[in-house]
C-alpha cells in the first residue's frame, strides 16, 4: 500500500542523490522489518489537474454513465455521473492501492493516471465514445496499448475479426517469422479491413490517415498476447 511522504532533503553522496523523506504516518515496526530494501518511488510534481484534463475526465464519467443509464433528464443525469464517479474512484484506489481518491485535488500526475484507468475500462467494456479522438490524442500510446491487451480494433474499437499488425520489423515479405525478435517490432490491433488497408497503402500513410501509432511490447505482453 503506497504511503504518503515529503521530501525534506536532497543531498549528494558519491555521485547519487539521497532523498530524506518523513511520513505523515508512523509506520509501525512489524512492518518495516518486512520491507525490502528495494522500494518504488513516484514524484509528483504539485501541480494540479490542468483544465484539459478535468474536461477529459468528466468526458469520460459521462460516457460510461450514458453507457449503463441510457437516456435521462438532466437532473438525473447529474445525480447519476456522480454515482459513476464514485464508482470509478472506488475501483482506481482499489486497483493502485490508494485509500481515497480526489478528482477535485488531483494532481496531474494523479489525474493523468486516473484517465487511463478510465480509457482503459471504456475499451475494455465496449463503452461507445462520442468524443473518441479527444482520448486518443490525449496518450495515444496508451489508447493503441490498451486496444492491443483487450483485443480491440483500434481505429474502430471493434472485437470482430481483430488482427495484430507489425508496424515495424514487419514480419513476411520474405522473412521467417520463427526468426522475429518481437521485442523489436511494433504493433497496433486492427479488425481485418483496416489491417488489408494498411498493407494497401502502407504504414505511414495509415498513421496520417487515421491518427493512430504503434507500440512496443515487453516480454510478459508478447507471451500474454500469444504473438508469434
Amino acid at each position: 500500500m503506497p504511503e504518503l511522504a515529503r521530501i525534506r532533503d536532497i543531498r549528494e553522496k558519491n555521485g547519487r542523490q539521497l532523498f530524506i523523506v518523513e511520513f505523515e504516518e508512523h509506520i509501525p515496526d512489524y512492518r518495516l522489518k518486512k520491507i525490502s530494501s528495494d522500494i518504488e518511488v513516484s514524484l509528483h510534481d504539485g501541480r494540479g489537474k490542468s483544465p484539459a484534463q478535468n474536461k477529459i475526465i468528466h468526458a469520460l464519467i459521462g460516457e460510461i454513465t450514458r453507457e449503463y443509464m441510457g437516456p435521462v433528464t438532466p437532473l438525473q443525469k447529474k445525480i447519476d455521473a456522480e454515482d459513476t464517479k464514485t464508482a470509478m474512484k472506488s475501483m482506481f484506489c482499489d486497483l493502485v492501492g490508494r485509500s481515497e481518491f480526489s478528482v477535485a485535488n488531483a494532481t496531474m500526475s494523479d489525474a493523468t493516471e486516473f484517465i487511463e484507468f478510465l480509457v482503459n475500462f471504456c475499451i475494455e467494456n465496449g463503452v461507445k465514445l462520442k468524443n473518441k479522438e479527444l482520448y486518443k490524442d490525449f496518450n495515444i500510446q496508451h489508447w493503441v496499448f490498451c486496444c492491443l491487451i483487450h483485443n480491440k480494433c483500434a481505429i474502430d474499437g471493434t472485437s470482430i475479426n481483430v488482427e495484430k499488425h507489425h508496424a515495424a520489423n514487419l514480419v513476411g515479405m520474405g522473412r521467417n517469422r520463427k526468426k522475429i525478435d518481437h521485442l523489436d517490432s511494433c504493433f497496433i490491433s486492427l479488425s481485418a479491413e483496416y489491417h488489408q488497408e494498411v498493407h494497401n497503402i502502407g504504414w505511414e500513410r495509415f498513421k496520417a490517415k487515421h491518427h493512430v501509432d504503434f507500440v512496443k511490447l515487453n516480454a510478459y505482453w508478447i507471451k500474454e498476447l500469444k504473438i508469434k
